[in-house]
């Protein structure tokens, strides 16, 4: 009897012990859980204090690259930057704008593309449920102008919508960007290159509705002697002022704002300068007397999965360039930059 009794107690105690085991163990795996999906939910996507989240390992301080576009497409919650990768188009994305990290190459051309060289300034635009760069191209028979290219994501792959470029083939033209009116009408804007014109020029023309083609003729919005900080510079033997990058946000009033860039008279530096438009594409435009940003150029504005207005551009104009972004804001009609 007082073996049974024993016994009894033994398998009670091995009872209790399997229980306390199998209840650390569920507290062990409980609190990993919890561990990692802090760490991976905490801040929207914000970056450990130790480091970027894994493979996002170029930092936007030591990101070399010109022309910076950026987008935020806000069902894979990333942002998108696409750059030219040497004879094709790269792409990249950050979750934060603190750290960034390659794609894919996005645009990589067949031999029968009619670009062959620059791949400048690839600006990304959502469009009818399609994603869409506007990319500079030139080649030996052809003169430099903008082609469009189309995909169903937008880190691509892109495909040019008509093989070859959208701007005037009897002109050196580049840096096209797209700009939607309050009428929903594409319209696109780019420069007449200065080497050609001398004193660069800046267009509006509208586009069809599939973007394939100009509609109607280009409207020559202003020279880059317009602004009076603009001065001359020298290159492959003419002189002449820069018009670059011409890029238009419209805020809540309807009225318009155009940055663009050219190179200062009062030190030569490139630099950032702002136009205004009371509301039509077309203008007229005016100018601020001085430039918004000195230093860097080839700017244009985003905004971020806050909802706040920023700069990307790229400094400085000299190799090597690095993407630059800081804070802007519309105040008393003027387009200001932290």
């Amino acid at each position: 009897m007082e073996n049974m009794k024993r016994k009894c107690i033994a398998k009670e105690e091995t009872n209790v012990g399997y229980i306390q085991r199998t209840w650390c163990l569920f507290l062990m795996v409980f609190t990993l859980s919890m561990l990692t999906c802090l760490s991976a939910c905490g801040g929207e996507n914000e970056q450990p204090e130790s480091g970027p989240q894994r493979g996002f390992d170029i930092e936007t301080a030591a990101f070399k690259c010109r022309d910076p576009f950026i987008y935020w497409h806000e069902q894979t919650k990333r942002y998108y930057l696409h750059v030219n990768g040497g004879g094709k188009i790269s792409c990249y994305t950050s979750s934060d704008l603190q750290w960034w990290r390659y794609e894919c190459d996005s645009f990589v051309p067949r031999y029968n593309f009619w670009g062959k060289e620059d791949f400048w300034a690839p600006d990304l635009y959502e469009y009818k449920d399609r994603y869409y760069l506007f990319v500079t191209f030139s080649a030996p028979d052809a003169k430099r102008g903008t082609s469009i290219l189309v995909a169903d994501h937008p880190a691509g792959p892109f495909e040019p919508l008509v093989n070859g470029p959208i701007t005037p083939k009897d002109q050196m033209c580049l840096d096209g960007s797209l700009y939607i009116d309050e009428q929903g009408t594409p319209w696109m804007l780019y420069c007449r290159e200065w080497l050609e014109a001398v004193d660069g020029e800046i267009y509006a023309v509208q586009l069809t509705d599939d973007l394939k083609a100009m509609k109607g003729d280009p409207q020559l919005l202003f020279r880059a002697s317009a602004a009076p900080w603009v001065g001359d510079i020298t290159a492959q033997g003419v002189t002449g002022k820069v018009t670059d990058a011409p890029f238009v946000v419209r805020d809540e009033n309807g009225r318009l704002y155009m940055t663009w860039s050219s190179f200062r008279a009062s030190n030569g530096s490139y630099a950032i300068g702002v136009a205004y438009s009371d509301g039509s594409i077309t203008g007229p435009w005016t100018h601020a007397s001085t430039p918004i940003i000195s230093g860097g150029g080839h700017a244009m504005l985003f905004f971020t999965k806050a909802k706040r207005m920023m700069i990307s551009y790229h400094a400085p104009n000299v190799a090597p360039s690095y993407l630059t972004l800081r804070k802007a804001y519309f105040y008393q009609n003027k387009l200001l930059i932290e």
